[in-house]
C-alpha cells in the first residue's frame, strides 16, 4: 500500500515541476527555488497540523539536514546543465537517485517479492529512458560528474528521509523547506540580489510548490509507513508526468523512447503495488 502514496507523489511532484520549470525559464533557477521553499513552509506546516504531527526534534532535525543536502543536490544538476546538455546530466541524476536507495534497502535485508523486484527494476529503466536524450553537447565528463553527484544527493536524502518516525508526520518536511530557503535567500541577500521574483511568476511558483509541497508530503508518509525501495521507485516516476504536461501544455515532442518509459512506469508502478 506504501507504494500507493509514491505514486500519487510523483503526480503532485511531476505538475509542481512543470510549473515552476516554466517559470524557471522566465526567471531563473535561483529565484525559483527560493519561491518554492519558501511556499513549501506553510504548505507542510498545514499538512502537519491536519494529520496531528508531534514536535520530535530528533526528526526535524534530519529534515533540516535534508534541506542541505537538497540545496547541494539541485545546485549539482544545474551546475551540470550548465556544463552540459540534459541528455548528459539527466540519466545518472536520475538513475543514481533511485538506484542507491533500492541497494541501501537490500542490503538492510529487505528482501521484497519477485513482483516488485520487477517492478523497480522495470521503473529505473522507465526513468532512464524518460530522461535520456541522443544531444550530448559540452563538456561531457563535467555534466556527467555533476548528474551523478546530484543522483548521489537525492538518494542519500531519500534514505535519510526514511529514518523519520511516523509520529512526526510533516514537520520535518517544514523543517527540509525552511532551511533550504533560508541557504538560498542568504546566498541572494550576501551578492545583493532579489529573493522573489516578480508577481506574477510568483504565482505561478506558489501552483507549482502547492502541487510538489502535497507530492513530498505523500512521498515522506509512504516512508514513514512503508519500505524505503518500492516508495522511492514509485515516487521518483514524476519524470513521466513531468513529460505529459510538457506534451499537453507546451505541445513538447515525445520521443518514442519517452513513450515506451511512460508505458514502463504505469507497469513499473503497477507491478509494485500488486506485489
Amino acid at each position: 500500500m506504501s507504494a500507493v502514496y509514491g505514486a500519487v507523489a510523483s503526480v503532485g511532484i511531476g505538475v509542481g515541476d512543470h510549473l515552476t520549470r516554466g517559470a524557471a525559464d522566465r526567471v531563473g533557477i535561483r529565484l525559483t527555488l527560493a519561491t518554492f521553499f519558501f511556499m513549501g513552509i506553510p504548505v507542510s506546516a498545514v499538512g502537519a497540523l491536519v494529520m496531528g504531527s508531534q514536535w520530535i526534534a530528533t526528526d526535524v532535525f534530519i529534515g533540516a539536514l535534508t534541506g542541505i543536502i537538497g540545496v547541494l543536490a539541485i545546485g549539482s544538476l544545474y551546475m551540470g546543465y550548465a556544463s552540459a546538455t540534459a541528455g548528459v546530466v539527466a540519466p545518472p541524476a536520475a538513475v543514481a537517485g533511485v538506484a542507491l536507495p533500492v541497494v541501501v534497502d537490500l542490503v538492510r535485508g529487505t528482501v521484497p517479492t519477485a513482483t516488485v523486484v520487477a517492478g523497480m527494476l522495470l521503473g529505473m529503466v522507465s526513468v532512464l529512458l524518460i530522461t535520456v536524450s541522443p544531444r550530448l553537447a559540452g563538456n561531457v565528463r563535467r555534466g556527467f560528474f555533476f548528474g551523478l553527484a546530484a543522483g548521489v544527493g537525492y538518494g542519500c536524502m531519500f534514505i535519510m528521509l526514511d529514518q523519520l518516525s511516523a509520529a512526526s508526520g510533516f514537520w520535518p518536511v517544514m523543517a527540509q523547506r525552511a532551511v533550504a530557503f533560508i541557504i538560498l535567500a542568504a546566498t541572494s541577500i550576501g551578492s545583493r540580489r532579489p529573493v522573489f521574483p516578480s508577481r506574477a511568476v510568483f504565482k505561478t511558483i506558489i501552483h507549482g510548490s502547492i502541487w510538489a509541497g502535497i507530492g513530498a508530503m505523500f512521498f515522506v508518509y509512504g516512508l514513514q509507513h512503508g519500505d524505503l525501495a518500492p516508495v522511492t521507485v514509485t515516487g521518483t516516476q514524476y519524470a513521466a508526468v513531468t513529460v505529459v504536461c510538457g506534451m499537453v501544455f507546451r505541445g513538447e515532442r515525445m520521443r518514442w523512447w519517452q513513450g515506451a518509459g511512460l508505458l514502463g512506469t504505469v507497469s513499473a508502478v503497477a507491478l509494485i503495488v500488486a506485489g
